[in-house]
């Protein structure tokens, strides 16, 4: 049997044989090596977007090395330009694409920076949603007729991909990669790490925005600072134009406070003072909504009698809520604050040297605390008030210290010139009573008496003048004693008799206020003995619960017009008002035509604790 035998068929050996064998490994070699300078192009593309992140956040003007940024970036795609485009709204709302950084290879033209292009959404609406929502866009500006018309891509470009920038989550712009020479596909990899190179420059323009935010706040916040500066510089320079040309303490106080109130936009405002014995608090200038008026609260309160000491024990100003208060200390002033509808309070001690002279008070219709700024101008008018009364205390101090050199000038002047004058004339008519013996129905004995009478009755007048301008009468022995001196100093016998009565405990009025009702008693005596013609005069001084009480009545003639009258003529009434007025007190004067004159004078004194 004969067996078969199957023919095998050469190989082949033609080279097309062979080519066509090889030719999937070779596809994929080829896609192997596109594979891996895509990697590499990716790579080397984030490499460069690190180098110009880092660039773009250490310069500090982003803008300025922009190009160079660009650049790393261009070369790195392997593009021929790159472009960056911010997108801005114009003066009458028309939307713009404006070119604000680009790079370009040699021998390749661009738009230049600052080119505007339209940016129609309706009209590039393929385009433009895909990049406001976030998505990069590929075109071939040959194969899109319109796209020249806005487009940031280069004249001579054969493919571009255009990626958007957001910033801060809104569409910002939009950076253009430009191949010049071929059009190329951009595959996946290399756009999304163009992608992060626009994130990295978004960041970066982010950064440059609020950079540039903050230093438009701070130059805001300065130019508002200054402004304020400028008012209070202003409410200071003004308060002390006003002092130069008014004096007047309490002119200077309500003009100072009106401006503290307008300032501060503060409801109501008051300066309150302590007297220099530190017994009572004095209102010397209030402002309500803007006007000086007088306060519908008590003017004075005594220092016994109120706890606002207690509230000023720190040098700075102190904020209350006017609510958590159910009684402030000061008669009046809760209802006079509740009822205008006030929040707040804040409270400025007045600081002379280590003493506590006053505080500025003022209300607001708020609960909102002042700022720093405001606080320090409240500091510096409270800086002011404090030196206006310092200086206003010194220069009485001055002027009552050269009032009393000059009232012992003058008494040592009237005790050695006119009181012995007058000494001499009684010893010399004396001399003559003796040479002339006892001559009968002579006149001269008469004549000689009457010039007596004269010559005593001016040596008493010239001792009154001198114990009147005598400074210290009062501090020698008491007021009490002072003014049983005084009565029997002023009596002339056969004329007018003057007498003391009352008294009141040790302690009494300070001595500061026993020499001013020293003071008034003396002018009131004097007054009475050179005008009225008195038969007598009476001194009265009592302790009452509430004050001290000094009268002097007369019984003579009386005034036959009103004393403001009398008091523009050099009577002294305005004189014994004012004094009286210094230490707190109230003079009053009464008289009548043939019925004598009363001066009277009370002194609130302390209550006992």
């Amino acid at each position: 049997m004969r067996r078969s035998r199957a023919r095998v068929r050469p190989m082949s050996t033609h080279p097309m044989a062979l080519q066509e064998l090889d030719r999937p490994a070779a596809l994929r070699a080829a896609e192997l090596a596109a594979v891996n300078a895509s990697l590499q192009r990716r790579e080397s593309l984030l490499a460069a977007s690190a180098t110009a992140s880092r660039l773009l956040l250490e310069a500090p003007d982003a803008m300025k090395v922009m190009p160079e940024a660009l650049r790393l970036l261009g070369e790195a795609a392997e593009v021929d330009r790159t472009a960056l485009a911010l997108a801005e709204v114009g003066p009458n709302g028309e939307r713009w694409l404006v070119i604000k950084s680009e790079w370009v290879a040699q021998g390749v033209s661009g738009h230049g920076c600052d080119a505007r292009m339209g940016w129609d959404e309706r009209k590039s609406d393929c385009y433009c949603s895909e990049l406001k929502s976030g998505r990069s866009v590929f075109v071939r500006p040959a194969e899109a007729a319109d796209f020249k018309d806005f487009s940031i891509t280069g004249e001579r470009a054969k493919s571009s991909v255009i990626v958007p920038i957001i910033v801060d989550g809104e569409y910002a712009g939009a950076i253009g990669f430009d191949d010049c020479h071929r059009p190329r596909e951009f595959d996946s990899a290399l756009v999304s790490a163009l992608e992060i190179a626009a994130g990295l420059i978004g960041a970066a323009l982010h950064r440059e925005r609020l950079m540039e935010t903050m230093r438009r706040e701070r130059e805001q916040a300065a130019e508002a600072r200054v402004a304020e500066l400028a008012n209070a510089n202003a409410a200071i320079r003004a308060n002390l134009e006003q002092l130069a040309s008014e004096p007047d303490l309490c002119s200077f106080m309500e003009h100072m406070l009106f401006e503290a109130t307008r300032q501060l936009e503060a409801a109501s405002g008051s300066v309150v003072v302590l007297d220099e014995t530190a017994t009572s608090w004095h209102v010397i200038a209030h402002v309500n909504d803007g006007r000086v008026v007088e306060p519908s609260f008590a003017a004075t309160v005594r220092t016994e009698e109120t706890t606002v000491g207690h509230l000023l024990d720190k040098r700075e100003p102190q904020y209350f809520e006017l609510e958590k208060f159910t009684d402030i200390g000061w008669p009046g002033t809760l209802e006079f604050h509740r009822g205008a509808g006030h929040q707040s309070f804040y409270a400025m001690p007045l600081v002379f040297g280590d003493r506590t002279i006053g505080f500025i008070g003022l209300a607001f219709r708020h609960r909102d605390q002042l700022k720093s700024d405001r606080v320090e101008l409240l500091v510096a008018l409270a800086q002011q008030a404090t030196l206006c009364i310092g200086m206003k205390r010194l220069a009485v101090s001055a002027k009552n210290a050269a009032v009393l050199a000059e009232r012992n000038r003058i008494g040592q002047e009237i005790h050695d010139g006119l009181a012995q004058g007058f000494t001499g004339i009684l010893m010399q008519l004396g001399a003559a009573e003796e040479h002339m013996g006892c001559a009968k129905h002579s006149p001269l004995p008469e004549i000689l008496g009457r010039i007596r009478d004269l010559a005593r009755e001016g040596l008493s007048e010239a001792r009154r003048s001198v114990l009147a301008l005598k400074p210290d009468q009062a501090r020698a022995g008491g007021l009490e004693v002072a003014l049983r001196q005084l009565a029997q100093r002023s009596t002339i016998a056969g004329r007018v008799n003057c007498v003391f009565a009352g008294g009141i405990s040790s302690g009494g009025p300070a001595p500061e206020h026993q020499h001013e009702l020293l003071r008034i008693a003396q002018e009131a005596v004097i007054n009475a003995a050179r005008h009225a013609h008195p038969k007598t005069i009476t001194i009265t001084l009592i302790e009452e619960q509430a004050h001290w009480s000094l009268t002097v009545i007369d019984d003579g003639q009386g005034m036959e017009e009103l004393p403001e009258l009398y008091a523009q003529q050099g009577f002294g009434l305005a004189n014994m008002r004012e004094r009286a007025r210094a230490i707190g007190g109230v003079c009053e004067i009464h008289s009548k035509p043939g019925r004598g004159t009363q001066v009277i004078v009370r002194l609130p004194r302390a209550k006992s604790r």
